[in-house]
């Protein structure tokens, strides 16, 4: 079991353990950050997560049974007017931690955030076509394909 948790500057080094090479960001994180990732890049991230109506949400997700931190996910472009957001940046850190279902409950619980907290009426995310097990994730919880971009971003 797994719970979010609002990410802190205190869980950076973490994250960054995580992130082993350029490629591997780029996937995660799309072009927002530069390789290496470091304190700096995340702390200006972090910065857009306060406010009366922040714009962007960043969360950890603790391991109930030993309140370990195994995972990242972002609610992002917070449009308070539209009522929509961006769901990014899912990341389940440890290898050992992968495929037990604690991404989808991750996202679950990320989306319940974003309907029943904040009342969007919208949240949709991107994702690289290879990169299947993020996919199958996805279409379980109800996601869909609605649009397809070709040769978004070159990954070296």
């Amino acid at each position: 079991m797994i719970k979010l948790c609002k990410f802190e500057s205190t869980d950076i080094s973490k994250l960054l353990e995580w992130i082993p090479d350029a490629r591997f960001l780029l996937q995660w994180a799309g072009p927002k950050y530069i390789f290496p990732l470091n304190r700096d890049q995340l702390m200006m991230e972090l910065d857009g997560t306060k406010g009366h109506q922040p714009s962007h949400f960043m969360f950890k997700s603790i391991y109930t049974a030993d309140k370990k931190t195994v995972g990242h996910i972002e609610l992002m472009a917070v449009d308070y007017n539209k009522r929509t957001a961006r769901l990014g940046r899912v990341l389940i850190g440890p290898n050992e931690m992968r495929s037990k279902g604690y991404g989808n409950q991750m996202i679950h619980d990320a989306l319940k955030f974003g309907f029943e907290i904040l009342n969007l009426n919208e949240i949709d995310l991107g994702v690289f076509d290879f990169n299947s097990s993020a996919i199958k994730c996805y279409q379980k919880i109800g996601f869909r394909k609605y649009e397809i971009r070709q040769n978004a971003r070159k990954i070296q």
